[in-house]
């Protein structure tokens, strides 16, 4: 108990175990097979290439709300069950996996007397004759080669009597017999020609018609180090729906622990469990029903249980370092995720082609070879790159859920020069991350140099979010936020969407107003009211230095604001806001030892709800690690890593905490050598 294993089945699963992330452990990848040549084998020598990782000072994470504390070294996401999300609903509810219950289709019983009343009314139609017939066919036994059927004539009932037919035979029958209303109008030339044919099911099947309260069936999704969109996909496959009919409010983070809420329209909550059943690593349950579907951004924010491992600070200076952080907060930069994974070919520059509508540049920043590809995908790669095969690269995929391959499909359908048209062949939604990521490079540039050249002061021209009579905060639409550790929110509004853009225009740059000397003298705004604008075509810029800014960063690239306004809708930036900084309140620590970095230090929901024990603590006399255990909340489009980072105060980066971990450990291993050779030594008789 306590250690997690693979338990899949079958090939493709031998790498589930948690162990210090490896990127080349990843389940799409294609195991190296050796070649033959006239009958030998013949090895393959490939010289592995130097990664060059995405750092946070290249996409403008440089500062700190207090840089005078000093950080600390802590290992995030040794293993996945280190970082667990659970998602904070529209009502403040934190969503926690606790009930596998799946409800089933009940038919709500109605008083005899009522029934009796029905029979009455429909008795010109249905004597007691046909009452016979139907209760006969009731009794027996499913025969596929005879018609077991009663029709009704009911051309003369209005649509609430033959409804009323429907509610009886399912009342007095239950499962046993099925109705349905039939129009022969078509086949029968006569004006109007309506049946009820009562008939028995075939096995394994009963009235069609929706038995639960509402279209939407809700239900809570546990995944363990899974995408979001891989776990709503096959489920969708395995219902015969199309992914986006598996509706979620926003995408978690993959490697990690979480709970979130998924929602399907008139899908029993049989078969969507039936469904899920099958998929390793996932968990589903608090069935539920609603009125209406789940949108990207119908949440409040996130709760966080995070182990950081190999803490070696004195725990007087970490507890220093976490007042502060709950003070002071930490800048709401947009984390690395949102960047892409390669410092080659950041996403950011792929969005400056597309708004520069430079379509054949955007196309080959995609497709360009990089240093951090998995083996099959630098072969593709390098395949198009080499010889601009489009149709040739895309036979090598598997699967279509690539942008890659989508890009290389549009290639080969309009022409190998027309990237405009090929482009559109990669859904809105992954298109949109490119210009995004621009967006979101620009606001932690002018969010660094804020707090650089002012620190942690207010200053006149600030901006704030206009309030209304009631003193209650407008909000603002959300910005966009990646496929990453926070949700998935695309600001549809500010992009163009709006059928009048000059009205659009008065309504999002009154959303905020710069404060005054007087604002800022009266004491009533701090620092975390301020919020910094995503450049957009329509948006309101801070009236003081920070405004000048902007034009002077989309100068760099040759773009200004109203160039945002872009002729392909797709590409279209209205802006948007975000907070300068974020505190947490609820933050809460406490510090936990551990023998093996194989030990579970959190229980997830799963696990609690099985009462799977985790790893208990080691006795505080053995020789052993210690963990810092952080819980707290964030808001929606808030990167965790980035409040590590205020902790760290150093790259939080995949690369860099791999590196930290290797050299955590070879010093541990360094201090129990002497105590090893000490204790192996021979004691004096």
């Amino acid at each position: 108990m306590g250690k997690e294993r693979g338990r899949g089945r079958g090939r493709g699963r031998r790498n589930f175990q948690s162990k210090p992330y490896n990127k080349q452990n990843w389940r799409g990848q294609k195991k190296e097979h050796s070649k033959h040549n006239n009958g030998q084998s013949q090895s393959v020598n490939r010289v592995p290439q130097q990664k060059c990782t995405l750092l946070e000072t290249q996409v403008g994470i440089t500062e700190f709300t207090n840089a005078d504390i000093a950080g600390f070294t802590g290992i995030l996401k040794s293993r996945f069950s280190d970082f667990h999300v659970n998602e904070i609903d529209t009502d403040g509810h934190v969503l926690q996996l606790n009930d596998l219950n799946v409800p089933k289709a009940e038919i709500e019983a109605v008083d005899p007397t009522v029934l009796d009343e029905w029979r009455d009314k429909l008795a010109p139609i249905i004597d007691k004759e046909v009452w016979q017939q139907i209760s006969d066919l009731s009794t027996l036994k499913y025969d596929n080669k005879s018609e077991q059927k009663v029709d009704i004539n009911v051309s003369s009932l209005t649509k609430e009597e033959r409804t009323l037919i429907h509610h009886l035979v399912k009342q007095l029958y239950r499962n046993k017999l099925v109705s349905k209303t039939i129009d022969q109008s078509a086949d029968q030339q006569v004006e109007e020609q309506k049946i009820i044919r009562i008939a028995k099911p075939k096995p394994g099947r009963s009235d069609s018609r929706w038995n639960f309260p509402h279209d939407f069936v809700s239900f809570l999704v546990h995944k363990v180090n899974m995408d979001t969109s891989e776990v709503a996909s096959t489920i969708a496959n395995r219902l015969n729906l199309h992914p986006s009919q598996v509706n979620y409010c926003g995408t978690k983070d993959k490697r990690a622990k979480t709970t979130q809420r998924f929602c399907i329209k008139r899908r029993t909550p049989e078969a969507i469990a039936n469904a899920a059943r099958g998929i390793g690593n996932v968990h589903i349950g608090n069935f539920s029903f609603r009125p209406e579907t789940l949108k990207l951004g119908d949440l409040k924010g996130n709760r966080f249980r995070i182990a950081l491992r190999h803490i070696t600070h004195p725990r007087e200076h970490i507890e220093q370092a976490l007042e502060s952080l709950k003070e002071r907060g930490f800048i709401n930069y947009y984390g690395l995720q949102r960047f892409g994974n390669s410092a080659t070919v950041p996403t950011h520059e792929v969005g400056v082609a597309l708004l520069k509508r430079d379509y054949k540049l955007a196309c080959e920043l995609i497709l360009k070879p990089r240093d951090n590809d998995v083996e099959f995908m630098r072969a593709i790669r390098e395949a198009w790159w080499e010889n601009r095969d489009s149709a040739a690269a895309a036979a090598k995929f598997h699967g279509n859920k690539f942008i890659e391959k989508k890009l290389l499909d549009g290639l080969a359908t309009y022409g190998e020069n027309d990237y405009a048209a090929a482009l559109r062949r990669i859904p809105r939604n992954m298109l949109l991350l490119y210009p995004h990521a621009y967006q979101s490079l620009i606001f932690n540039r002018i969010a660094s140099r804020r707090i650089k050249e002012f620190g942690l002061k207010l200053i006149p021209g600030d901006l704030v979010y206009v309030e209304e009579e009631n003193d209650q905060q407008v909000k603002a639409p959300e910005e966009s936020v990646p496929p990453a550790e926070t949700d998935e929110i695309m600001e549809d509004v500010l992009e163009g969407e709006g059928d009048n853009p000059l009205e659009e225009e008065s309504i999002f740059k009154r959303k905020v107003r710069p404060l005054t000397d007087e604002d800022i003298a009266g004491g009533k705004y701090k620092l975390s009211d301020v919020v910094l604008p995503l450049p957009g075509y329509d948006i309101t810029y801070p009236s003081n230095e920070c405004g000048a800014w902007y034009d002077e960063m989309l100068a760099e690239v040759g773009l200004t604001s109203e160039q945002l306004r872009h002729k392909e809708k797709t590409y279209a930036l209205g802006g948007a806001y975000r907070k300068l900084l974020i505190k947490t309140d609820d933050l809460k620590w406490s510090f936990r030892r551990y023998s093996t970095y194989e030990d579970t230090l959190i229980a997830s929901d799963w696990e609690q709800l099985k009462n799977i024990e985790i790893t208990p603590e080691p006795p505080e006399s053995e020789n052993c690690y210690t963990a810092l255990l952080l819980e707290f909340t964030l808001p929606t489009a808030v990167y965790a890593t980035m409040l590590l980072r205020e902790l760290f105060k150093q790259d939080t980066s995949t690369a860099t905490q791999m590196q930290l971990e290797k050299e955590e450990i070879i010093k541990k291993l360094a201090q129990e050598v002497p105590i090893i050779e000490a204790e192996a030594q021979p004691q004096p008789i």
